[in-house]
């Protein structure tokens, strides 16, 4: 069996591939600070990414295969308010691991962002030109940069805005606003800001199939079809069938943000499609979700 190393397995997309694993591969997960968020039960290693002795002391320890480097400061106020501290972790970390995979011939698979783009056009192509506005979407594209210098072999994946399950530590937006109808408080929604939304899940499974396919070079992962964060608002209501809760449309102007946040940042599929990963619209994967998230009783009617 192969082992797989997953960096920032306590993070949302981290308990997702975690929670969903793949026929033949052992999953070590590592953490930083502590286990709490973690799926029981997976194998985890203590890791400290800043630290470049202690990732070389964990790939000597663990042997693995491949690694899927998950573990980034990833909120975009954050990185923009700690520009240096963010730069450690997402930059300087990614360039050490990139060094030593290579150096051990170990399949690399890195997960960018969407932010690497301005928002000015949407349905952004792996070919277009990167041009981030805000620090962590900076940060990405350098991080890029460094993977694409030191271990051109890996796979990267530009990742769209995450939805689904997850544990107790890192929740996603989608049950941050579950959580506000459960009581009664309203959700605000931008309606000009337009996303290719995409499930942890099949995000898992976009990352598995870089990693089985040895595919090298930027991809972009994402879901199958457009819509804006308030549309995606009332797809939700809709398929969880609630009857608590309202929708607050606002436009990006109306709210005072710490960082830029490009408008529409759709991303094209097609090269990562061609490899055998297949989107799906966020219709079919709420379907599944509301079929999966047990919610209060008298918070909906199914």
């Amino acid at each position: 069996m192969k082992t797989l190393l997953i960096t920032g397995a306590s993070g949302f997309l981290g308990w997702n591939v975690c929670s969903h694993p793949q026929r033949g591969w052992r999953l070590i997960g590592t953490y930083c600070q502590n286990s709490t968020g973690i799926v029981p039960k997976t194998e985890n290693l203590k890791l400290d990414l800043t630290d470049k002795d202690s990732i070389w002391r964990a790939l000597k320890e663990v042997k693995p295969d491949a690694v899927f480097h998950l573990a980034a400061f990833s909120n975009i106020s954050f990185c923009e308010k700690h520009p240096e501290e963010t730069h450690a972790l997402n930059v300087t970390a990614t360039a050490h691991l990139a060094e030593m995979c290579a150096d051990r011939h170990v399949r690399l698979v890195f997960t960018s962002s969407e932010q690497v783009f301005d928002g000015s056009k949407g349905l952004y192509r792996e070919g277009d030109e990167p041009t981030p506005r805000n620090q962590y979407g900076k940060q990405k594209l350098e991080a890029e940069e460094r993977i694409a210098e030191i271990y051109p072999e890996a796979a990267i994946a530009r990742i769209a805005v995450l939805y689904g399950k997850s544990g107790e530590v890192s929740k996603s937006f989608l049950q941050q606003w579950l959580e506000s109808w459960q009581t009664f408080l309203p959700v605000t929604a931008f309606h000009d800001e337009i996303r290719s939304f995409l499930s942890a899940r099949s995000a898992v499974e976009g990352l598995f199939t870089l990693l089985e396919q040895d595919a090298c070079g930027i991809f972009n992962l994402a879901g199958e079809a457009p819509l804006s964060r308030y549309e995606f608002a009332l797809l939700a209501k809709e398929i969880f069938n609630l009857t608590t809760g309202s929708i607050i449309p606002k436009s990006q102007q109306e709210v005072e943000m710490a960082a830029y946040r490009p408008p529409n940042l759709t991303l094209d599929t097609r090269k990562i499609s061609s490899a055998g990963f297949q989107p799906r619209h966020p219709a079919g994967e709420l379907k599944d979700l509301a079929n999966e998230i047990i919610l209060p009783p008298g918070f909906s009617e199914n």
